[in-house]
């Protein structure tokens, strides 16, 4: 059960990185919109 060969890790470890990639690339472009959303109503309410 040793897998120091790599033949079936390094896909998988390439696509979780692709994902992970994504996930944070998806965070970002939700999260900074809606930052700057809560900015704009805070100096509009104020």
């Amino acid at each position: 059960m040793d897998r120091k060969d790599g033949n079936g890790s390094k896909p998988r470890s390439d696509a979780g990185q692709a994902v992970r990639f994504l996930a944070v690339k998806a965070a970002i472009f939700i999260l900074v919109p809606l930052a700057a959303a809560v900015v704009t109503v805070l100096l509009v309410l104020k």
